[in-house]
């Protein structure tokens, strides 16, 4: 009864009602982002010329009937360079590729191992890690052609130059034979999850999600100090503090977790129910008792808003919720984010996310169950 009144003080809280809708309506943003593109990247394209590399560029980059396919990078075509500079500056694609009009002349050259004058031209407006990724995208577009041509050169030359127009029409029929109409490869998680099949822009959703729950916990603490404060637990005493505050903490984060599981539904992140909501109330619990130990060894409101962001900051660095640092993976380990956003694809990390609880739980009753001055001093020494 009590946990009840608890929940409807809280939904009474004009902040705790903000901080529930706000996610919702970013996920809802996110979503609708997403479903417009799939891409990471938009490439505008001007390719004036009609040989035979310039036809196949366009294939390469489904310019003809199929240019419609969802790619991670998407291209427009132009049908001037004017054009294609113009939308660049004024920031509509992200980057620009202007084609010369002899592109077999440059396929020529470079099959000859020489340097051509002519060249593709790679617009920017500013720089930035996706021209590095598309300066690679170009130049895999282009080698075909370029392979083909050195393929042709070595058998010509095998062939002392004397090679009639059958046989060069045969040994490209050849080539093009053994040509790959698919990739090579296909990304598989190490334990396949059914179901997730979220787009680009919401691939960091779930850390987000992940870091949200986190702040909801560091704020229940903020709430629980100030409810001690008010004298609230001198009417609410208990032989198991532990269960009692669990009870308070849990309390606070059900809304949150009900709104975390939504979201992912909602996105389409969601993977399967059992491995989910494993993770998910797991991850539930250590936030619960990583709030109850900062709450212990801080003590104070203003000191728990203090640390707050750093935790987030060090948290979403620490975490694969942007970018994956694998040359910090021991100290990464350390940060419960880690462990969830992990555990949705290998069950290891649920063993590990288990034990992260585990030793919060002992570090947490060592805070409420020792004696006054032993707590002290084992706090003292932790800061």
């Amino acid at each position: 009864m009590r946990y009840l009144l608890l929940l409807k003080r809280l939904l009474r809280k004009k902040t705790y009602i903000l901080m529930l809708f706000l996610v919702p309506f970013m996920v809802f943003l996110l979503k609708e982002v997403g479903d417009g593109s799939d891409s990471i990247m938009t490439v505008g394209v001007y390719i004036p010329g009609s040989d035979e590399s310039s036809v196949a560029l366009k294939g390469e980059l489904n310019l003809g009937e199929n240019k419609s396919d969802v790619t991670n990078v998407s291209y427009i075509e132009y049908p001037s360079s004017d054009l294609l500079r113009a939308d660049v500056a004024a920031g509509k694609v992200t980057e620009g590729w202007i084609v010369p009009e002899n592109l077999d002349g440059l396929v020529e050259t470079i099959a000859e191992n020489q340097v051509p004058d002519d060249k593709i031209q790679i617009v920017i407006r500013e720089s930035g890690l996706s021209h590095l990724l598309g300066k690679e995208i170009a130049c895999s577009k282009v080698y075909p052609s370029v392979a083909k041509k050195v393929f042709m050169n070595y058998m010509a030359a095998f062939y002392d130059g004397d090679m009639s127009e059958e046989k060069v029409i045969q040994l490209e029929k050849t080539y093009n034979s053994f040509g790959l109409t698919k990739s090579l490869f296909q990304m598989s998680y190490f334990e396949e999850a059914a179901g997730e099949n979220a787009s680009i822009i919401l691939m960091p959703l779930r850390g987000i999600l992940a870091l949200w729950m986190m702040l909801c916990g560091l704020a229940t603490s903020m709430y629980y100090l100030e409810d001690e404060r008010n004298g609230l637990f001198l009417w609410w005493r208990t032989p198991v503090t532990v269960a009692r505050d669990i009870g308070y903490y849990a309390t606070a984060l059900a809304a949150p977790t009900v709104v975390v599981v939504l979201s992912l539904i909602y996105s389409g992140s969601f993977t399967s129910v059992d491995r989910e909501i494993a993770a998910l109330l797991l991850y539930e619990l250590t936030v619960i008792l990583l709030s109850m130990v900062f709450r212990e060894i801080f003590g104070s409101i203003k000191n728990l808003g203090v640390i707050t962001p750093v935790v987030l900051i060090a948290s979403a660095v620490l975490s694969p919720v942007f970018i994956d640092i694998k040359a910090i993976r021991s100290i990464e380990k350390c940060c419960p984010v880690f462990h969830y956003l992990s555990s949705i694809h290998d069950f290891y990390y649920i063993k590990t996310l288990l034990i992260y609880a585990v030793f919060l739980w002992c570090l947490v009753v060592l805070f409420l169950k020792l004696p006054v001055k032993v707590g002290k001093v084992f706090k003292a020494n932790l800061l």
